[in-house]
Order: structure tokens, then C-alpha cells, then sequence
């Protein structure tokens, strides 16, 4: 199993508890699926500022500018949210603040497990919309 730690700032009606429920929950339908590239021995959710998710974006993407989520891949994989960027972008698509978490973690997580949107000609976001369904944000 899985080992899963969350830090940082707090998401209304999405408790840290029920994060790690989805998140075992998601992992559980991309096994199922053979979808697990690289295995994953511990997970960390950091929940961080806008400038702190620029600074992380500088350093690591030389891009000089928030994001929603970074995820650092690996056995001891790690996946960043910046909290207000997740709420603005509530906002925008009209859904909970705990959605649009919900969304990111799917993201990250796929992310950790190997997957590259940018470079895999669509196979991370078609696996990202199914599974999407498969736990109910569809």
C-alpha cells in the first residue's frame, strides 16, 4: 500500500482524509487497469501558495509563473497544488473547490505514475478521462 502524506493549507469539504481515500481509490482503477507504469511506494500532497508555486515552476520548468500542479515522479513521488490557483479555476468551471482538487490530484497522480501529456500524443489524457469516470468527476 501506498504510503500517502498532506501538507499545507486546508480544502473545504475535502477533508485530508477522504483525499487519501480518492486517491487510493483512483490508484486501485489504474491497477486494475494495468495502467501503473512505475510503482509507487509513498505519495506527498503539498498544498502551496501561488509564489511558492512560481518559485517551484522557476526552478524546476524555467517557467516564471504559478500553476495548478507540478508532480515530481519517482517511488517517492510528490504532487504540488497551488490552492488559490485551484480556486480560481473553481470559479471559472463553476464547480467546489474540493472538485477542482479532486481534478488535480487525478492529474498529478497519473503524472507520478510516468505519464507525460506533453510528449505521449494523448494516451495520458484519454487514460485521464476515463479513469475521471470511473471515480465520478466525469
Amino acid at each position: 500500500m501506498v504510503a500517502l502524506e498532506i501538507t499545507g493549507g486546508v480544502v473545504p469539504r475535502l477533508s485530508r482524509a477522504a483525499m487519501k481515500r480518492f486517491l487510493r481509490e483512483s490508484l486501485r482503477h489504474l491497477e486494475n487497469a494495468r495502467a501503473v507504469r512505475e510503482p509507487l511506494e509513498e505519495l506527498s500532497i503539498a498544498f502551496v501558495s501561488d509564489s511558492r508555486m512560481k518559485a517551484l515552476n522557476l526552478r524546476f520548468r524555467k517557467r516564471n509563473q504559478t500553476t495548478d500542479v507540478l508532480t515530481f515522479p519517482g517511488e517517492s513521488a510528490e504532487i504540488v497544488i497551488s490552492l488559490p490557483t485551484a480556486k480560481r479555476q473553481a470559479r471559472e468551471e463553476r464547480h467546489s473547490l474540493a472538485t477542482e482538487v479532486r481534478y488535480l490530484l487525478l492529474h498529478g497522480l497519473i503524472h507520478s505514475l510516468g505519464y507525460d501529456h506533453a510528449t505521449d500524443e494523448g494516451e495520458m489524457d484519454a487514460l485521464e478521462m476515463r479513469l475521471r469516470a470511473k471515480v465520478g468527476l466525469a
